[in-house]
Protein backbone atom coordinates (compact mmCIF):
# COMPACT_ATOMS: atom_id res chain seq x y z
CA UNK A 1 0.00 0.00 0.00
CA UNK A 2 1.12 3.68 -0.93
CA UNK A 3 1.04 6.37 1.42
CA UNK A 4 0.32 9.64 -0.15
CA UNK A 5 2.71 12.61 -0.04
CA UNK A 6 1.68 15.39 -1.45
CA UNK A 7 1.60 16.78 -4.98
CA UNK A 8 4.20 15.33 -7.35
CA UNK A 9 4.86 18.53 -8.65
CA UNK A 10 4.31 22.60 -8.08
CA UNK A 11 1.73 22.74 -10.89
CA UNK A 12 -0.63 20.14 -8.91
CA UNK A 13 -0.25 21.69 -6.06
CA UNK A 14 -3.04 24.78 -6.34
CA UNK A 15 -3.82 27.22 -3.41
CA UNK A 16 -6.89 26.65 -1.88
CA UNK A 17 -9.11 29.79 -0.79
CA UNK A 18 -9.33 30.22 3.17
CA UNK A 19 -13.11 31.81 2.22
CA UNK A 20 -14.75 30.11 -0.54
CA UNK A 21 -17.42 32.37 -2.68
CA UNK A 22 -21.00 29.84 -2.06
CA UNK A 23 -22.37 28.41 -5.31
CA UNK A 24 -25.89 28.21 -4.72
CA UNK A 25 -28.12 29.99 -2.43
CA UNK A 26 -30.86 28.30 -0.41
CA UNK A 27 -34.55 29.50 -0.03
CA UNK A 28 -35.96 30.09 2.87
CA UNK A 29 -39.20 29.25 4.03
CA UNK A 30 -41.44 32.22 3.96
CA UNK A 31 -44.90 32.76 6.00
CA UNK A 32 -47.07 31.82 3.00
CA UNK A 33 -45.65 28.43 2.92
CA UNK A 34 -47.04 27.66 5.69
CA UNK A 35 -48.58 23.97 6.14
CA UNK A 36 -52.26 23.65 6.67
CA UNK A 37 -53.26 21.70 9.19
CA UNK A 38 -56.09 19.12 9.50
CA UNK A 39 -58.33 17.30 11.86
CA UNK A 40 -60.05 14.51 11.01
CA UNK A 41 -61.57 12.00 13.31
CA UNK A 42 -62.42 8.39 13.20
CA UNK A 43 -63.61 5.32 15.29
CA UNK A 44 -61.23 2.04 16.35
CA UNK A 45 -62.82 0.03 13.68
CA UNK A 46 -62.53 2.31 10.89
CA UNK A 47 -59.99 0.14 8.06
CA UNK A 48 -57.46 1.68 7.24
CA UNK A 49 -58.74 2.17 3.56
CA UNK A 50 -61.34 4.29 4.62
CA UNK A 51 -58.69 6.12 6.88
CA UNK A 52 -56.40 6.23 3.78
CA UNK A 53 -58.98 7.42 1.10
CA UNK A 54 -60.54 10.40 3.49
CA UNK A 55 -56.99 12.07 3.64
CA UNK A 56 -56.78 12.02 0.16
CA UNK A 57 -59.82 13.31 -0.05
CA UNK A 58 -58.83 16.35 2.43
CA UNK A 59 -55.97 16.75 0.61
CA UNK A 60 -57.18 16.80 -2.90
CA UNK A 61 -59.80 19.72 -1.43
CA UNK A 62 -57.10 21.91 -0.20
CA UNK A 63 -55.38 21.44 -3.09
CA UNK A 64 -58.01 22.72 -5.20
CA UNK A 65 -58.51 19.15 -7.11
CA UNK A 66 -55.23 19.69 -8.77
CA UNK A 67 -53.93 15.60 -8.06
CA UNK A 68 -49.81 16.55 -8.82
CA UNK A 69 -50.59 18.93 -6.25
CA UNK A 70 -51.76 16.89 -3.49
CA UNK A 71 -49.45 14.28 -4.38
CA UNK A 72 -46.56 16.24 -3.71
CA UNK A 73 -47.94 17.06 -0.26
CA UNK A 74 -48.80 13.45 0.49
CA UNK A 75 -45.44 12.51 -1.04
CA UNK A 76 -47.21 9.78 -2.87
CA UNK A 77 -47.38 9.11 -6.68
CA UNK A 78 -50.40 11.00 -8.72
CA UNK A 79 -51.45 7.80 -10.49
CA UNK A 80 -51.83 6.41 -6.24
CA UNK A 81 -54.68 9.35 -6.43
CA UNK A 82 -56.29 7.96 -9.13
CA UNK A 83 -56.10 4.58 -8.40
CA UNK A 84 -57.62 4.59 -4.76
CA UNK A 85 -60.45 7.14 -5.58
CA UNK A 86 -61.23 6.24 -9.00
CA UNK A 87 -60.81 8.45 -12.29
CA UNK A 88 -64.20 9.54 -12.70
CA UNK A 89 -63.97 10.70 -8.77
CA UNK A 90 -60.60 12.15 -8.77
CA UNK A 91 -61.47 14.29 -11.73
CA UNK A 92 -64.51 15.52 -11.24
CA UNK A 93 -65.11 16.17 -7.08
CA UNK A 94 -63.84 18.74 -6.89
CA UNK A 95 -64.51 22.22 -10.08
CA UNK A 96 -61.14 23.89 -10.82
CA UNK A 97 -61.03 27.32 -10.34
CA UNK A 98 -60.84 29.46 -13.25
Amino acid sequence: MRTFTGPRSPAEAKEVPSNPKPVATIKAETPGEVQATFTLTFTLDTPMRAISDAVIRTVLQYSRGNRLRAAQLLQINPRTIRRRLGKKEAAGSTPLAA
